[in-house]
């Protein structure tokens, strides 16, 4: 677009031609009032507020749908102006009730800050005001639509962000009405924007109904550490508690949106189910202790099980991978300091001796850009929804999204989807590798000269070669393929041949930031399922919950709970397993109470500082690892402050993992595979303490679907359960396997 030059009250500003009139003055610092205006979505034009008077036009204009030209003169504070945007504030007052003390938005609302300006004392209508009965739309969202202004920010939300067009005007003149179209209320995992983007207290947090004033939180920045993307949000407290989270802004991240369950969470700090203080095991039965006492027994257990007699080879560190990068790198500085090298965060993993090893190498922002997608193995709207927040916009520019999944998930977006076999992911990849070897006059490798390219392989290369910006995503549900380690090599090599990207998303939370701690076991060190097969004699566990942690969840509570083997367990909550094989219990913080770091998908290290102090006797981690580490009178931790640790940290080499390119295709599986997912509310412990999120549709996902063929085979039916889940027939899974989203805890036969 040209420049130009337009004057705006009295002063020259530079702008673009056609650019819109309200994005100068915003740009610009001129105050112009909106409600129905929002940067991030469509032009609407429906509450009149920021009408403005341009000179050599008859009738005040809307200043967030007219277009600027050169040499336009706006007035926007003129006598003219003013009197337009105060009729229009008198007529949007005609109906609003005053309840401004009884309303969650008091103090935070759009329409009271611009009335104190634009309204009057008086009204002269003296008519009784129409009243709109509250819809229940869910547990996570409050609505009193009475005071609804009509100007369908939440409704173009839902249809131009979320994907999901739930909400909608229905009705005419004074009995139009914003509501829900389905008598089933929100189901987005995106809805909680919903309340951020209304300009009154139509919308409000329904957790945090009635609780306070804005005026009387604390504010904290903040990143959310429930998936990659680590969305940067403010959490609000009051008294030593966090009583609202709410999005913050980051372009380059996730712009000016957060996830139901980054914005929910919090709720899951206050259970009751909170461990706060610590706790020994004495002849079998637990006792409360302080600190001193309860770290003087660890460590004395430590000693004589493992460290006295030399036996530090025997001693594991496991880690949930929720953990910040800080607690991470001490936890591994603190065991490699006293000789041990059986380190892991890997948890969920079945085969740990060939795992998946993949860069993603694609910023977020990017992801807007691809003209091509394939999507392997995962549900992007309810795993990584600020991804597929991304993708669905990419989708929306043009973009062409292909799937590779066992299950036709419910997307937001036009998808080419093919459901196929977890044993046939790897072959329809190699198919298409050839094909593209072949279009670039390459010679095949010799484990794919005998794969005959399927009509499928060859539709998804020819989209990836005729595509300039390509993006291949490797999800979640490959994780526990025969052949992951396969088909993420593959992956790796059709993105060099298509000049494509890669993005991979087999592991959520703080993954990368335990991979940049090196977090992992080096050669003499062994991994998750090898320590639980081995005969160790201690274990140290961090923020680990095994029902709903470990794959081999029955194996590791029978290493666990061995005679023979000390635990020092640090967790947020209470466990009934984990007080089973435990033989001291260290209260340590959750998220909001701790500082420390996450590392996103964009190799970007984003640091927080603790918003609240954790209850009680609770701890953070990386505290209670540095007081281990002075007691066992380690060298070089000697920290005062998660800064010093952080700094340190930022010094290390980022792990770098050199794959071998060895690939086996003819490694499937004889048995019906089992994909087991939890429920996006509750893959972490603080998730599945959050009682808004699990009572909400997406919480209360709980199904083992399988196809018709399957269920023959497995002699189930509707009504039956498949390890404890419920069980649903349905034509959209491929044949022979079972995908399993589940609310419950791993079931303990499955191994």
């Amino acid at each position: 677009m040209a420049s130009i030059t337009i004057e705006i009250d009295g002063n020259i500003v530079n702008a673009k031609a056609g650019e819109r009139l309200i994005t100068i003055t915003d740009r610009e610092g001129i105050s112009v009032p909106r409600f129905c205006y929002h940067k991030k979505l469509s032009v609407s034009t429906s509450c009149r507020m920021c009408l403005v008077d341009i000179e050599g036009v008859p009738k005040p204009q809307t200043a967030c749908s007219t277009p600027v030209s050169d040499g336009m003169k706006i007035h926007t504070q003129n006598e003219k102006a003013k009197a337009s945007q105060k009729a229009v504030m008198e007529f949007l007052l005609i109906n609003h009730p005053l309840d401004c003390p009884i309303c969650d938005q008091g103090g935070e609302c759009e329409l009271q800050d611009v009335a104190v300006e634009y309204g009057s004392d008086v009204s002269r209508f003296s008519e009784g005001k129409r009243v709109v009965a509250p819809s229940d739309i869910g547990p996570l969202i409050q609505t009193d639509m009475t005071r609804c202004i009509h100007c369908t920010r939440c409704v173009r939300f839902g249809s131009e962000i979320a994907g999901i067009m739930e909400m909608g005007g229905t009705g005419r003149g004074e009995d139009l009405k914003i509501e829900p179209f389905l008598a089933e209320g929100i189901t987005s995992e995106l809805s909680g924007n919903m309340i951020d983007v209304c300009p009154v207290g139509a919308l409000t947090s329904k957790p945090f109904r009635y609780e306070l004033r804005s005026w009387q939180m604390a504010s904290a920045d903040s990143v959310a550490r429930h998936d990659l993307v680590g969305s940067n949000l403010y959490a609000q407290t009051y008294k030593g508690l966090v009583k609202r989270v709410v999005s913050g802004d980051n372009e380059l991240v996730n712009e000016t949106w957060i996830s139901d369950r980054d914005r929910f969470s919090y709720e899951g700090l206050a259970h009751e189910n909170r461990l706060l203080l610590p706790q020994i095991k004495v002849e079998g039965q637990w006792k409360e202790v302080e600190w001193n006492v309860a770290l003087d027994f660890a460590i004395k257990g430590l000693n004589k099980n493992a460290l006295n007699s030399r036996k530090a080879h025997k001693l594991g560190g496991l880690a949930s991978s929720t953990a910040t990068t800080e607690e991470f790198y001490l936890m591994q500085k603190m065991l490699r300091e006293i000789g041990c090298e059986n380190i892991d965060y890997r948890l969920n993993v079945n085969n740990l001796d060939d795992p998946i090893h993949l860069d993603s190498n694609i910023k977020l922002s990017d992801l807007e850009c691809v003209d091509n997608v394939l999507v392997i193995g995962a549900n992007l709207r309810l795993e990584q929804p600020m991804i597929n927040l991304r993708l669905r916009k990419a989708q929306l520019a043009g973009a062409t999204v292909s799937a590779l999944n066992v299950k036709a998930f419910d997307y937001n977006h036009k998808t080419n989807h093919s459901t196929v076999s977890p044993n046939e992911i790897a072959t329809i990849l190699a198919g298409a590798l050839k094909v593209i070897l072949e279009k670039n006059s390459l010679e095949a490798p010799s484990y794919i000269t005998n794969i005959n390219p399927s009509e499928l392989s060859i539709n998804l290369a020819g989209k990836l070669l005729n595509s300039e910006r390509s993006v291949i995503v490797l999800g979640e549900h490959v994780i526990n393929n025969t052949q992951a380690a396969s088909i993420a090599q593959m992956v790796a090599q059709i993105a060099k041949q298509v000049n494509g990207k890669t993005l991979n998303v087999t592991s959520s939370a703080n993954t990368l930031g335990a991979q940049y701690a090196h977090f992992l076991p080096k050669s003499k060190g062994m991994n998750t399922n090898e320590m639980l097969t081995a005969d160790m004699s201690a274990f140290l566990l961090l923020d680990i919950y095994p029902e709903y942690d470990f794959h081999h969840s029955n194996s590791a509570v029978e290493a666990l709970s061995k005679d023979d083997v000390f635990v020092v367990s640090l967790n947020s909550f209470n466990n009934e397993l984990v007080a089973q094989y435990s033989d001291v219990l260290l209260p340590m913080a959750a998220m909001y109470e701790t500082s420390g770091s996450h590392v996103n998908i964009n190799h970007d290290m984003q640091s927080f500082a603790a918003a609240v102090k954790a209850p009680e006797e609770a701890k953070p981690a990386w505290k209670i690892l540095k007081v281990f580490a002075d007691l066992l009178e380690l060298q070089g931790f000697h920290y005062e402050n998660i800064t010093q640790v952080s700094e340190e940290l930022r010094h290390q080499k980022i792990y770098k993992h050199k794959q071998d390119i060895a690939i086996e295709l003819g490694k499937k599986s004889p048995a019906i595979e089992t994909i087991w997912m939890h429920s996006a509310y509750h893959s972490d412990a603080l998730l599945r303490h959050a009682k808004s999120l699990s009572s909400s549709k997406i919480g209360q996902t709980n199904s083992a679907s399988m196809n018709t063929a399957t269920a023959k085979e497995l002699s189930l039916e509707c009504g039956n359960t498949y390890l404890g889940v419920p069980v649903v027939v349905s034509d959209s899974v491929a044949d022979r396997c079972v995908f399993v989203s589940s609310n419950q805890s791993t079931d303990m036969g499955r191994e």
